[in-house]
Order: C-alpha cells, then sequence, then structure tokens
C-alpha cells in the first residue's frame, strides 16, 4: 500500500500539522526562546515564518514536478541512485531521531508534572504503541483525529490565555528590542527548528485529495502555529517576567495561576490531559513519517506491517538517547537548531534545484 493509496482532505492536512507541529512548541518553545531574547522572545515565531514558508514551498514545489511520490521515490530519479538513497536515509533517520525527542518530551512532561515515580518505558511504551496502531490504519485516520482535536485543543489553549490574563502584566514585555535584533535571530533560530517540520509534507502531500489546496492549507496552518507561539510566548513572559527561562514548562504553570476566584482554579490537569493528546498525535504523525520512509528506501510494498515494530523501536530509542531531562533540554536549545536544518531545508532544497536545472517533473503554478 503506498501512501496515495489513501486521501485526506487539504482541511484535515491542517488540522494534523497544527498539532503535529505546535504541540509540544507551545509548552516548551517560550522557556527557551527566552534565555537568549528575554521580554522579545515573542518575536521569534514571527522572525522564523519565512523560513518555515520557505520549507512548505520547497515540499509544494516538489509535490507539483512529482504528483503522487513522496521524497523516497523521486529522489533517486533526480540527483542518481546513491546519492538519491542516501538522502532518503537521512530523511528517514531525521523523522525517526523526532519521534523519539517526542515521545522523550512527552514522557519528561508527564513524570516531572504528575506521575514522578514512573518509570520512563511505562509512560512511552503505551503511547507508542497507540500512535502504531493510528499509523497502520492510515493518514486518512490520523486526519480524522486532527479534526476531532485541533479545533478543541485551540479552545483549550485560549481558556487558558483568558483565565490567567488578570494575572499578567504586559508591561514586562517592554522595552522591545531593548538589546537589538542579534537575539531574536538567535531565538527565531531555534523557533524554526520546530516550525521547519513542516518538511513533513514531502511524505504528507501524495495523500491529499487535492494537492494545490494542500499547500494554501499548510500556509494557513503556519500562521495558526506562529499567532499560538507569540500569544503563548506574550502571555507567559507577562505572567512570570524575567523568571520565565527559569521554567521548563511555562505555559504549564501559566494554567496553574489561571482561574475565576474561587469558582474555577487549577485547570492544569486539562492541560495535561489535552497535551497528551496532541503529543501522541504528534508521535503518530511522525511514526507514519518514519515508517513511510522506512518501507520505501527497502522497497518494501506496505509500509503498515511496519507500523508496530518502529513504534517499539522508537520507543526503545527515545529512552535511551538521553540520560535525564536536563540533557534533553540541553540537546533542544544548543544542538538541535543547527542539526535539523539540513534534513528540513538542505536536502529538500538540493533536490529541488538538482530537479528544475535538469527540467525533470511536471512543475506547475
Amino acid at each position: 500500500m503506498r501512501p496515495s493509496d489513501t486521501k485526506i482532505t487539504p482541511f484535515q492536512l491542517a488540522m494534523l500539522l497544527i498539532p503535529g507541529i505546535g504541540s509540544t512548541a507551545i509548552l516548551g518553545l517560550p522557556s527557551i526562546t527566552y534565555t537568549g531574547a528575554k521580554q522579545d522572545a515573542w518575536m521569534a515565531p514571527l522572525a522564523a515564518a519565512p523560513l518555515a514558508a520557505l520549507v512548505i514551498w520547497i515540499a509544494g514545489r516538489l509535490a507539483c514536478r512529482f504528483p503522487e511520490e513522496t521524497f523516497i521515490e523521486y529522489a533517486p530519479k533526480v540527483i542518481g541512485a546513491i546519492p538519491g538513497k542516501i538522502a532518503g536515509i537521512l530523511l528517514l533517520w531525521y523523522f525517526f531521531h523526532l519521534d523519539a525527542a517526542i515521545a522523550r518530551e512527552f514522557s519528561d512532561f508527564l513524570i516531572a508534572t504528575s506521575l514522578p515515580r514512573t518509570p520512563q518505558a511505562v509512560i512511552i511504551v503505551p503511547g507508542a504503541l497507540a500512535a502504531g496502531l493510528a499509523v497502520r490504519y492510515g493518514p486518512e485516520i490520523l486526519g480524522r483525529l486532527g479534526e476531532l482535536f485541533t479545533p478543541l485543543a485551540v479552545i483549550m489553549v485560549s481558556t487558558v490565555v483568558l483565565l490567567a490574563m488578570p494575572e499578567m502584566d504586559f508591561s514586562m514585555v517592554k522595552p522591545v528590542l531593548e538589546n537589538g535584533v542579534g537575539p531574536v535571530a538567535t531565538a527565531a533560530f531555534m523557533t524554526q527548528a520546530f516550525l521547519g517540520q513542516f518538511v513533513l509534507l514531502v511524505v504528507l502531500l501524495p495523500s491529499l485529495t487535492k494537492p494545490k489546496l494542500g499547500i494554501r492549507s499548510s500556509y494557513w496552518a503556519l500562521v495558526a502555529i506562529v499567532v499560538l507561539l507569540a500569544v503563548m510566548s506574550v502571555t507567559s513572559i507577562a505572567s512570570f517576567g524575567p523568571i520565565t527561562g527559569h521554567f521548563t514548562w511555562p505555559v504549564f504553570e501559566m494554567a496553574r495561576v489561571a482561574s475565576i476566584g474561587a469558582v474555577l482554579s487549577r485547570i492544569d490537569p486539562i492541560v495535561i490531559a489535552f497535551w497528551i493528546g496532541g503529543s501522541n498525535l504528534k508521535l503518530a504523525v511522525h511514526l507514519y513519517a518514519t515508517t513511510v520512509c522506512f518501507a520505501q528506501v527497502f522497497g518494501l510494498s506496505d509500509y503498515r506491517s511496519l507500523a508496530f515494530p518502529m513504534s517499539v523501536l522508537v520507543a526503545a530509542y527515545s529512552v535511551g538517547h538521553v540520560a535525564n531531562l536536563v540533557e534533553h533540554g540541553h540537546m533542544l536549545t544548543y544542538f538541535w537548531a543547527p542539526y535539523t536544518q539540513v534534513f528540513q531545508l538542505i536536502i529538500p532544497a538540493l533536490v529541488l534545484g538538482v530537479a528544475a536545472l535538469r527540467g525533470m517533473g511536471v512543475s506547475r503554478p
């Protein structure tokens, strides 16, 4: 079974991309960007948006030139059999590594906030197997899950912001650009490591009923994610000021102070529940990309039989690839951004450039 054998709508793609890219970023990114940009951290998603849009544009142009095919299928045609195979293996590694990082962040969050005595594997394995079950039934199921989850998640995030509003002091967002644009550019580069995950489109676009509209919906998904990240960063800074960078998950801490007097308070368990859903959906989307890439790199006709074995491998690697929460945070802050650009931007851009120079594929507007 090929990815193009099952279809999702452009709207389902957008509903899948928003939590599939933004769920982990919303909780942890404000802390990472505040470390470098201080009160200007809210500008980082806005500054990173053009580069993320470039990732979407590259994926869209490749999809127009090679309709119904994924990156793994057309890369060998464009740059040669062996270089194309190497490029496919590198993209496979990226999706696998990212999926393991998602699973690890998911378990670290639950252990730190609500299940302190629980072993990593007890949290990661059920989530990975649930993601494997969703992947086995194809992108259509993932799209429908996105349709169900994303609107509710946006309502939940909006509710947290509104309830925490009385505790905010927006003067802490000033002065603007006190230290110039350099710190904002650095924070934007860190943010791009998350927004660049739109490279998923090189695997997802062949499953679209209307690829052109799917590319447009991807841009709208980017706008939604950037707005959410900017809003959550502003509200986190307005809530906690200079100590924002000391929290691993500032948005979760903001949910703890959100209340309506004595009537409604301590809504953080709701945040945990929604973040479990969003993280598992993100885990499933990247597991799908990993499984499809593996099947096509090694010439297998059907990716579905690989869903559960791949989920087990992701779970095993996520437990062992970093020692603890501190090491994982250090990796995301200092290593992840330059590392991911190779897979998100450089390799797809190289393939598109060679395809354009050779006049390969059907280039459509």
